[in-house]
């Protein structure tokens, strides 16, 4: 029998600030709501954004990263609780009530806090800040976490929180599947493709949710079928070689259009319709979602199980991420109130030391939120729950 040298570890701090990272992305790509008019953002103008040049990644790309948030969960908890559920070590309502304890404070308090900010937006605008459908009946969506589950309308007060609403989805079929034993690599192959044709074809959110999560139990199965091979063997430094080429050819795709234009190129030469320029289109999507965001994964945890912990000391940007991703669009609120309250126009929004006061105010207020508000709320929720 082949002994391992090396061991998967307890945590993996590169996969924290990934998670960190990610959030961030999102915060920054919704700086655009702060144009918002009434009725759309047509007061936004990428270009004129801070630091523009240099962040037009995150401007025009960063809601992809809802989608590495996805495969993130997906890996993660296939990683934690999949033996578990196997092995009927831990049961449903209790798997369940340990997410709520994580989840659910902050979503209440974020709640309460965009439906008094949108109360005040209303008396000065006559209109919602960005999410319009904010009535009783979607209240009461978001108090079940079910702001997203196909009942609503549209989008409603604290919007971005689409994402955990179908997370709470993913989890039931992550229990499911483990406890029926059902999450072997071939079923997870399948349920993983099928739910992207779901998602191609039909657009459903929870389609698109199940494709990245079970991306990432795909990555977390291949991790371990192969993990002396990524961790002690040459294959390791080819992951890493591949991952970061990967990035790059992202990137310049992204900023240039290289790749597309060279497509579009080709086509024209084979005498082939443009409109097909679309196949690339939703080739590049396929590849950052179904391929990119695995291949970091995975090239991530390889490394740190072979080097020992990477980026420790960074972790807490991934202890934040929750936080920062909940209080982001109360605080864009707020900033829109105070600005219209003092007289400043949109445009002060297109100033980078704005931009910068945002950030610094945000990571401190999730940095408090998480260390006196969400983990005492935790331990003492599980207290009463579960005995723990």
């Amino acid at each position: 029998m082949k002994v391992e040298r090396y061991s998967i570890p307890t945590r993996f701090y590169s996969l924290d600030i990934l998670r960190g990272f990610a959030a961030l992305a999102v915060v920054l790509f919704h700086w655009r709501h702060c144009f918002y008019t009434g009725t759309s953002h047509a007061g936004f103008v990428a270009s004129n954004q801070p630091y523009y040049t240099t962040l037009y990644f995150f401007y025009e790309e960063g809601q992809k990263a809802v989608e590495l948030f996805f495969t993130l969960s997906g890996f993660i908890f296939f990683w934690l609780y999949a033996k578990k559920i196997n092995d009927r070590q831990i049961a449903f309502f209790p798997f369940f009530l340990l997410r709520l304890s994580r989840l659910y404070p902050l979503h209440f308090v974020t709640l309460l806090t965009v439906f008094v900010l949108q109360w005040v937006y209303r008396l000065n605008f006559n209109s919602y800040f960005v999410y319009a459908h904010n009535d009783a009946y979607h209240f009461v969506l978001h108090l079940f976490f079910a702001s997203n589950w196909g009942f609503q309308e549209g989008f409603s007060y604290n919007g971005p929180v689409w994402s955990v609403s179908i997370e709470i989805l993913l989890y039931v079929a992550f229990f499911l599947i483990c406890w029926i034993k059902k999450d072997k690599l071939p079923a997870l192959f399948i349920l993983t493709m099928g739910s992207y044709l779901v998602f191609y074809y039909k657009g459903y959110p929870l389609a698109q949710g199940l494709f990245s999560f079970f991306a990432g139990g795909l990555t977390y199965k291949i991790f371990r079928l192969n993990f002396n091979a990524f961790v002690t063997g040459w294959r390791g430094i080819v992951l890493l070689g591949v991952t970061l080429i990967s990035w790059i050819a992202t990137v310049l795709e992204v900023c240039t259009h290289y790749f597309s234009q060279q497509f579009v190129s080709l086509l024209d030469q084979l005498s082939i319709h443009p409109r097909y320029a679309f196949l690339f289109e939703r080739g590049v999507s396929i590849f950052i979602g179904g391929f990119l965001f695995p291949l970091t994964i995975l090239a991530l945890v390889s490394l740190e199980t072979r080097r020992g912990a990477l980026g420790k000391q960074l972790a807490f940007v991934g202890d934040i991420s929750y936080s920062s991703y909940l209080w982001h669009f109360p605080l864009q609120l707020a900033f829109v109130l105070l600005a219209n309250a003092w007289g400043y126009s949109q445009a002060v929004f297109e100033s980078p030391m704005v931009l910068l006061l945002f950030f610094a105010i945000l990571i401190a207020l999730s940095g408090l939120s998480h260390r006196y508000f969400e983990m005492p709320m935790q331990r003492k929720l599980r207290r009463i729950w579960l005995n723990n």
